[in-house]
């Protein structure tokens, strides 16, 4: 099955469902279709967006999470189907709190983001950072790591600057922070869909309202994001206007559909890897067990945009 990111840029659309298919109704009269059942997810990054109650509810049905943006092109929210699947053995294993098994799960998917922003920086032409040595101390410093990374990267993009998490002024940091929020919707999808309970984490403490396993889980990802912020900014710039945060979104969504990883030499989807790595993650905790989860690792061969294949459902 092929499964997609619809992303919604044109005001003022009107959508419904109607025989399995999502009818998209624009301001002109014209209308576009898709499958339900190919939906992951619905980025609405524009404003007039509406849905038919029955389209919402047949939507979260059919475990597609809507994430909605602001004016700004940030994002303020999820629509999320209700919790009705849970694993009870993952559900009380997460409860137990095993801490042998949750630190050594954190230290592989700690250890694969930083492998991951480290061979980011190589892909970049950076040959002068330590990341690799930093990772293989006895005690590695995630802050002093970050801190480096950071340093290097914004040096590479060629607009030196700090890493700003929240309510981001600088165009770099918001574009990151966007494609941040995808990855975060669909590892939430994939986390629901799994029977696991996202206020549940691996390493952060849950709060009132957080959802600290989605923050945890999504660590390996985040330097996917960065290596193709990089690319719309150095390699597309004939392509895109680098300052235009609607061709960054459309950009990005590209990316998490066409660029692909291989698991036991088979090269699958972004977007269907993180199905496959929270998979992994339940099993996981069914038996305590870390030896087969899966981590989704950034490798030059599969680093790649086909133009001719690089199509996104937009409207």
């Amino acid at each position: 099955m092929s499964y997609h990111i619809l992303h919604i840029t044109t005001p003022n659309c009107y959508l419904s469902v109607d025989r399995g298919l999502l009818f998209c109704k624009l301001d002109n009269g014209e209308t576009n279709m898709i499958a339900l059942a190919d939906l992951k997810a619905i980025i609405v990054v524009t404003h007039g967006v509406s849905f038919s109650n029955h389209c919402l509810a047949k939507l979260l049905e059919n475990n597609v999470v809507i994430l909605h943006c602001d004016n700004h092109y940030q994002p303020t929210g999820w629509s999320l189907p209700l919790e009705r699947i849970v694993r009870t053995k993952v559900f009380y294993n997460q409860i137990a709190r095993n801490e042998e098994f949750e630190n050594l799960l954190w230290k592989s998917i700690l250890r694969c983001k930083v492998l991951n922003q480290a061979n980011n920086l190589d892909l970049m032409g950076d040959n002068d950072h330590n990341l690799f040595k930093l990772i293989n101390r006895p005690l590695m410093s995630e802050a002093n790591i970050a801190r480096q990374y950071w340093e290097h990267y914004f040096s590479e993009i060629g607009n030196p600057q700090k890493r700003e998490h929240q309510w981001a002024e600088t165009f770099e940091n918001g574009c990151l922070n966007y494609g941040y929020a995808i990855i975060k919707t669909l590892i939430y999808r994939s986390i629901i869909v799994h029977g696991m309970i996202a206020s549940l984490g691996v390493h952060h403490l849950g709060k009132y309202k957080s959802t600290p396993l989605v923050y945890d889980l999504m660590e390996p990802y985040r330097p996917f994001v960065d290596y193709y912020f990089y690319k719309f900014s150095q390699d597309f710039a004939d392509e895109y206007d680098s300052k235009d945060f609607k061709a960054w979104s459309h950009f990005i969504a590209n990316c998490i559909r066409n660029y692909r990883l291989k698991i036991n030499e088979t090269s699958y989807k972004l977007v269907d890897t993180i199905d496959i790595y929270i998979e992994k993650i339940t099993d996981a905790y069914i038996k305590f067990d870390c030896s087969n989860i899966f981590l989704p690792k950034i490798e030059e061969q599969y680093l790649y945009i086909d133009k001719q294949r690089n199509r996104e459902y937009e409207e």
